[in-house]
């Protein structure tokens, strides 16, 4: 008995120094270059809201930030790497509101977006248009409403493609409207602008940049927004929430998270780190154009967003009839 108290003894050793040596690295964290995984390739808004906060973080850190981007899979190829990195800091993941979607959307995955990641910080978000060809009589969504009750099954709406943001937001809102309308997939933005804007179909929630400049135009009217609150590029048009439908806030968003396991320490460092570069104006004024705006949660709310938006989107897939591919 002896030995084994002593035995236990030296393995409590062992482990109480393992913990304090993993205490010492985070709070020495970073000591070499950290990198930053995007699922998508350079140009767009989940690459460039990752590069927008990268620079300045590698600057308060004092270290390198590198942002990779490995596409491939709809964005899962690089959510899987993220899972599979070592809990040290050392990799981080851009990860976006589609990986939250992708597991009810996509066969096998591989990831949970819940279980197999630390949220870090909410960086981004940013909402669709609510549209409607000129032609169409409603100037709110009231009367948009009110005309597809009046004649149903006549109106269609675009959407980027079957499992899209786009298409959920779309299909939730009919779902709250008590409407129905004509489901037309599409396999991008530009292609479902070609058609909203010749009136070949009527109505789209749809991503904000490419829409803005034929909303100037006057060839498509915005009715709302999908975000609970107004675009600042955009004061004039109200949101879907105060449209008669509160609550209601759907969209994109991109936030760092790191693998599950990431300590405490270094999740509060990159958050302290993070927050003045949203907070600051020139992130703000970089994204304005193209709706993109400042997140303000903590690493808790991150959470409870990734959490609340996994409950939400299954009922919206399994409500649309979306069959995983």
């Amino acid at each position: 008995m002896p030995g084994l108290t002593r035995r236990t003894a030296l393995l409590g050793l062992g482990a109480a120094s393992l913990a304090g040596t993993a205490r010492a690295q985070s709070t020495e964290w970073p000591t070499r270059a950290v990198r930053i995984l995007v699922g998508y390739p350079a140009g767009g808004a989940n690459d460039l809201v990752a590069r927008a906060v990268a620079t300045p973080l590698s600057q308060s850190l004092g270290q390198p930030i590198a942002v990779e981007n490995r596409t491939g899979a709809a964005g899962t190829i690089a959510a899987d790497a993220a899972k599979r990195a070592d809990p040290d800091g050392y990799t981080l993941y851009m990860m976006s509101s589609a990986q939250v979607l992708a597991p009810f959307v996509r066969r096998d995955v591989g990831f949970d977006p819940v279980a197999d990641f630390t949220p870090i910080a909410m960086c981004a978000s940013a909402p669709y248009f609510l549209v409607v060809h000129e032609s169409v009589p409603a100037r709110s969504v009231a009367e948009l409403v009110a005309l597809a009750k009046a004649q149903p099954g006549r109106l269609s709406y675009a959407s980027s493609g079957v499992g899209a943001g786009p298409h959920l937001t779309s299909s939730l809102f009919m779902s709250v409207a008590g409407i129905e309308m004509n489901h037309i997939p599409y396999r991008g933005d530009a292609d479902a602008l070609i058609d909203l804007t010749a009136g070949r179909v009527q109505v789209s929630f749809i991503s904000v940049p490419p829409t803005w400049p034929h909303i100037e135009s006057g060839r498509l009217r915005g009715l709302a927004v999908s975000s609970a609150e107004r675009l600042a590029m955009a004061p004039n048009i109200p949101s879907v929430a105060e449209s008669g439908y509160p609550g209601f806030d759907m969209g994109a968003w991109w936030g760092l998270v790191g693998p599950k396991g990431l300590p405490s320490e270094i999740v509060n460092k990159v958050a302290s780190a993070v927050r003045p570069i949203l907070d600051g104006a020139e992130f703000g004024q970089r994204f304005a154009t193209q709706g993109i705006s400042p997140a303000k949660d903590t690493p808790a709310s991150f959470a409870q967003r990734i959490a609340a938006d996994k409950v939400k989107f299954a009922e919206i897939v399994q409500r649309a009839g979306i069959t995983p591919t």
